[in-house]
């Protein structure tokens, strides 16, 4: 393989080699109004109207080519902030060198003081490969998190708990610009509720990604993409958000000089959550019936810190170097209040109340650092990134139990201790064969160490002279190494069919360890990851798109972690560490169209996962649920999604979307098969009444989903949000209010089983307020710089079942 990779480097690279001329043609940009160098400006060498040679000016605007042959040329200059301008009618001779002296650039008309927008950008975007959300441009998210965003997208479900699923799966990659982080791997729930929705620009759903992405995520790829600021000048901005159940406070800053950028944002959160749950299982053992009645009321509340840090230095106009550190810091707490009452036959045979608490502390750092080498040949560069990151988490609960007479008669606690590290090392290589192709390839290393370290002490006399349970601890020791090599061939003709022909080989390394005798284990797998992508853009800004590819889900580290949580003795749940990745094939069409004030998009997919890992709940004679992983089904999905865009009036813009599928789960071990369609609808509006003045409804609905053993009930929300522009543009206020008409979002769970019958109706509180305030500072320039950055997705995405 290793041999193979760099065989291709050297063809890619030979492809970027001009056969040696004897002339060089050479000049100067100058800005036409400040009188001073363009610096990092593209620069185009025609012949006949087509792109021969590509140079990049330097930080005093000088630019040239070193292998002309003789005849006639034109050059055809473009940068950020300039209106483009092409020369025609330059003469060359053989063998002499020609100097076109300078030529003047003139600044694109633009006024950051007094802007006026005629057309915004569509909240919803269809490109070539992936959907576009722009979050940016949304006033219903402002003061939410993550979760808030990405309810607004067509595809994409997200529950109460803050789980995600893409297309009815849980098995998604989720990228921060372009790049992993710690805290997503262990838990994406956890993750998205740490990211202020203020901050974040644009999500992309990549349903098919190419082989150049790493393979994990059956479902697909979400990119999220928060707010950056590419002019010059120091500039910041404050952020307070205050709702009823979350408060939010942000700010960032940013100092941008010739070659050198600096960037912060961070913030604080606090939040809090109740909800009411009625659990009624009902279980046979030896033929006598059983039924168990578990009441429960759960108050929760947590603080969170996040803070990022980023630098980036434009050495010369072909090299540029990047450095970043992400860090977050968690304290989450849930408190449960619980009544059990087990009864035979109409008696009550056992009862107790249990007051319990779970807390939940992590805090860790993502540190990266990359290096770009640009070429004289437009849109060829060499990228490299190295990644560390590291993370503790402590995982603990204690646990009360009481008679009827509110006396403890026994206690127990426990903490489960956690460091995750990992390392990564990649380099990507671009490269046009021409202007409408070019030949992508890299290779890519990932090292993650998880150590897993828990205990169980308990106290049978309900006193508080706790012993430890040396046969309930254990510490697991997991060391996962990825290898990855790629190749892409791309080719996007204007008027013909454009082509992404793709293929990667991800091999795996697991080594595990325990302490309590069980034996280690270890293992190997490779995976051959092809991809292949068809569109055409038609007549009337219509485009066409047809993509097949496999991706791999490896169970994450809670998955497969054996710590047992057994905080409530009735209701036991851990992790697998056997467990064996997933496979996917994924096939999917998509159709756009854009009719004046109107867009739509229509798409259809099929996808098959094999080896499928779910979650199984088994009940024992003594009425225990345990839920463990397991590989033992295979899983299949079909469906299409449908959404428009359309503007009623100048002022009144609408869009929503209908995603139908049908899902079914199959068992061949366990003999269970489970099938039904699902659907979501969603539903955004907003009106701009002038006077910056704007309001905006948003609601959905999400069907009940089926489960492998039974299914999940379906739920919906919504809301109104009303915002004001004050301080001469530079500050908002935002008033919200969650849904009004109903105090709770309610549903229902079953699971059935060989030997038993569970339902759990679930009540949240979920209907509040929410006020938020942003007030913007600094000054701009104009000024701008291309800035290139590597994209950087090395890592799965963790699901958010905790």
């Amino acid at each position: 393989m290793k041999s193979f990779l760099l065989t291709l480097l050297a063809l890619a690279s030979s492809t970027g080699i001009l056969l040696a001329q004897q002339t060089k043609i050479s000049g100067s940009l100058l800005d036409s109004t400040a009188s001073k160098p363009v610096e990092f400006a593209t620069v185009a060498l025609l012949k006949e109207g087509k792109i021969v040679d590509g140079a990049t000016a330097d930080a005093n605007g000088k630019f040239v080519f070193t292998k002309a042959s003789a005849g006639k040329y034109g050059l055809q200059i473009s940068f950020v902030g300039y209106t483009p301008k092409t020369v025609e009618g330059i003469n060359v001779v053989a063998e002499q060198d020609l100097d076109v002296g300078v030529i003047k650039l003139s600044q694109a008309v633009q006024k950051l003081a007094e802007v006026t927008v005629t057309e915004q950008k569509s909240l919803f975007e269809e490109k070539s490969d992936r959907m576009v959300y722009n979050a940016e441009k949304d006033i219903s998210v402002k003061g939410g998190d993550a979760t808030d965003v990405l309810k607004k997208i067509p595809s994409i479900a997200v529950d109460i708990e803050g789980n995600v699923q893409l297309r009815g799966s849980s098995n998604i990659k989720v990228l921060i610009n372009n790049k992993p982080s710690s805290i997503v791997a262990r838990s994406i729930s956890d993750a998205l509720k740490q990211i202020p929705a203020d901050i974040i620009k644009q999500v992309e759903v990549i349903t098919s990604p190419s082989a150049k992405y790493d393979a994990e995520g059956t479902a697909g790829i979400i990119n999220i993409i928060t707010k950056k600021n590419s002019l010059q000048g120091t500039n910041g901005s404050i952020s307070p958000n205050f709702s009823q159940w979350n408060n939010w406070q942000n700010a960032s800053i940013n100092h941008r000089m010739k070659n050198l950028s600096l960037s912060a944002n961070g913030g604080y959160s606090d939040w809090k959550n109740k909800r009411y749950i009625q659990l009624l299982r009902s279980f046979s053992a030896e033929g006598v019936t059983t039924n168990q009645r578990q009441p429960q009321w759960v108050i929760g509340n947590g603080q969170n810190v996040y803070a990022n840090v980023n630098a980036d230095w434009d050495i010369d106009s072909l090299n540029r170097m990047g450095a970043g550190i992400n860090y977050y810091n968690g304290d989450n707490t849930n408190g449960f209040n619980i009544d059990f009452e087990e009864s035979r036959q109409g008696v009550i045979s056992q009862y107790f109340h249990r007051d319990m608490s779970r807390t939940y502390d992590w805090a860790g750092a993502t540190l990266n650092l990359d290096y770009t080498r640009l070429f004289k040949k437009p849109k060829k560069e060499l990228n490299f990134l190295m990644m560390y990151s590291f993370e503790g988490e402590d995982s603990d609960y204690w646990s009360n139990l009481l008679n009827r007479e509110s006396t403890v008669y026994y206690r127990e606690k426990s903490y489960n201790i956690n460091n995750n590290k990992e390392g990564t090392i990649q380099l990507d290589f671009t490269n046009p064969l021409d202007s409408i192709s070019k030949l992508e390839l890299g290779t890519k290393t990932i090292f993650r160490q998880i150590l897993s370290d828990y205990r169980i002490a308990n106290a049978v006399d309900g006193s508080t002279n706790f012993s430890d349970q040396p046969s309930l601890a254990n510490v697991f020791d997991y060391a996962q190494q990825v290898v990855a090599g790629y190749v892409v061939y791309s080719r996007t003709p204007k008027k013909n069919w454009g082509i992404n022909l793709g293929a990667r080989y991800e091999h795996t390394f697991i080594q595990a360890n325990f302490l309590n005798g069980t034996a280690p284990f270890s293992s190997t797998y490779g995976n051959f990851i092809p991809s292949v992508s068809l569109s055409r853009s038609l007549k009337k800004e219509q485009q066409i798109r047809f993509n097949y590819s496999q991706r791999i889900q490896r169970p994450q580290f809670y998955y497969l972690n054996p710590y047992v949580n057994q905080s409530d003795s009735k209701n036991l749940y851990g992790g697998n560490p056997y467990l064996k990745p997933e496979l996917t094939h994924s096939v999917e069409a998509n159709y756009s169209i854009s009719i004046k004030q109107t867009s739509l998009n229509l798409s259809a997919f099929l996808r098959q996962t094999n080896n499928a890992i779910e979650s199984i709940n088994t009940v024992d004679d003594q009425g225990v649920l345990k839920q463990i992983f397991q590989n033992v089904a295979q899983n299949s999905a079909y469906g299409f999604n449908l959404s428009a865009n359309t503007k009623l009036t100048k002022q009144w813009s609408v869009n929503g979307s209908l995603n139908v599928f049908y899902n079914v789960l199959e068992s061949a071990e366990l003999k269970t098969r489970n099938e039904d369609w699902m659907y979501r609808i969603n539903l955004n509006s907003s009106v701009d009444f002038g006077k910056g003045i704007k309001a905006q409804f948003f609601g959905f609905y999400n069907s009940a989903r089926v489960n492998l053993q039974g299914t999940y009930g379906g739920f919906g929300f919504y809301n109104i949000v009303v915002q004001k522009e004050v301080l001469k543009k530079k500050g908002t206020i935002g008033f919200g209010y969650d849904n009004p008409f109903n105090e709770t979002i309610s549903w229902r769970n079953d699971f059935i089983g060989p030997n038993f019958v569970q339902t759990q109706d679930v009540s949240m509180y979920r209907r509040g307020w929410r006020l938020n305030l942003k007030y913007e500072f600094g000054k701009m320039s104009s000024n701008q710089r291309q800035k290139k950055r590597i994209s950087n997705d090395d890592k799965k995405g963790g699901d958010g079942n905790n």
